[in-house]
């Protein structure tokens, strides 16, 4: 959207409400305009809800991704739409065979689109420990108590069970109807909420507003059909941030950023094509100094992971200067000390498009020939290592 976006406090002052606004937990949000619509795409797939799904939209820049979730036959809590004949299996392109929903065993031996990995809730929470900075929303469907807390329960006990019950903090559930959010404050007190509409028929803004300030929710999602700049403003009016979904078009995005929305679900717009709708990528990369052996640095960086990651040719010239010798039979790039860094060669296929896809390097770094256990990633196919991961053993 052209021009500023006025801010929650202000939008209040304007309209005469009071500028006393609830306290919410961590802002997830204004980082974050774009939401993956059930993991993202992948190999231009949609609503897949796999596990490529969900790496590839951590490639392009999303930090926000949308999951359904449903169980199988036997009582697998299970990453995928549902079970049902003209749903999933037409858009996965699945033959539906004998009992509609399937056992946990041929769930996970179905590819969804032929080659895609299906996966468990199991799964999905791993990839949340590996992806440490990506937040869950999850889409649940179900809206009787039992279900509702059976789904719940088996997230925290997930999550506890694999040692990581800090990824809860990063599950953001969307509740149906006013009565859910008790019901799974009840399993867990989960730090971000959404309220979704699309099981009203004929919403009260009004009155959901006011439920959602007083119980601090502070994200609604609502049709991209209802987003509109009444709807919109009666909300923001209590200081809550706004989502449409479904949008993959890029002028009906920048018509409901018009209207007042903070972000959409989308399957197919890319946080690097942000700038199409006058928003920026909030990844960017920054001119960072670094103090190496008395000297002052400057390194691009890019945050990854929380740590300032910079081109391993200019960590290079740090220090005691290095060379990389790369051997993709072996899996490996090599650092010699003493020695000048001059090229990878074309293996590692740098682009200059500025997107600043990510991914995790697949070869182990060494120094000396003995692995140092830093994990290296490609953006936009240049190597980027950790600035103070490397400066520790580079320095004299």
């Amino acid at each position: 959207m052209k021009g500023k976006r006025l801010t929650a406090l202000a939008m209040a002052a304007m309209l005469g409400v009071s500028a006393v606004q609830p306290v919410f937990a961590a802002d997830w949000q204004s980082a974050n305009p774009l939401i993956a619509h059930a993991l993202g795409e992948a190999d231009g797939k949609i609503e897949t809800n796999s596990k490529e799904a969900f790496i590839t939209s951590w490639q392009n820049g999303f930090r926000v991704v949308e999951g359904d979730f449903t169980y199988t036959s036997d009582g697998t809590l299970v990453v995928r739409h549902d079970f049902e004949a003209d749903g999933s299996y037409y858009r996965l392109e699945i033959e539906p065979n004998g009992n509609l929903v399937m056992d946990s065993k041929t769930y996970v031996e179905t590819p969804a689109v032929y080659e895609q990995t299906p996966m468990t809730a199991v799964d999905l929470l791993y990839l949340m420990v590996e992806y440490p900075d990506m937040y869950l929303v999850t889409d649940t469907k179900d809206t009787d108590k039992a279900t509702v807390q059976r789904q719940f329960r088996d997230l925290k006990n997930i999550a506890t069970n694999i040692g990581a019950p800090e990824v809860l903090d990063r599950i953001i559930p969307q509740i149906y109807n006013k009565e859910m959010l008790n019901w799974v404050k009840e399993i867990h007190p989960f730090q971000n909420w959404i309220f979704t509409l699309y099981l009203y028929a004929y919403p009260d803004y009004k009155d959901i507003a006011s439920f959602c300030v007083n119980n601090g929710i502070d994200t609604v999602t609502l049709h991209v059909d209802r987003a509109t700049k009444e709807n919109v403003s009666i909300l923001k009016a209590s200081g809550l941030k706004v989502y449409a979904h479904t949008i993959n078009r890029y002028l009906i995005f920048q018509d409901v950023l018009e209207n007042g929305v903070d972000g959409i679900y989308t399957d197919r717009i890319k946080p690097y094509e942000l700038e199409w709708v006058g928003l920026e990528n909030s990844r960017s990369t920054a001119e960072q100094t670094f103090v190496v052996n008395d000297k002052e640095m400057t390194f691009t960086t890019l945050d990854i992971f929380g740590k300032a990651h910079a081109p391993l040719r200019q960590l290079a010239e740090a220090g005691r200067k290095f060379s990389a010798e790369y051997h993709k039979e072996e899996g490996t790039l090599n650092l010699t000390l003493g020695k000048k860094f001059t090229t990878l060669g074309n293996e590692m296929l740098m682009d200059d498009s500025g997107r600043l896809v990510t991914k995790k390097a697949d070869f182990k770094l060494l120094l000396g020939g003995k692995e140092t256990g830093i994990q290296c990633f490609y953006v936009d196919g240049e190597v980027y290592a950790p600035v103070e991961d490397i400066l520790a053993i580079v320095q004299k």
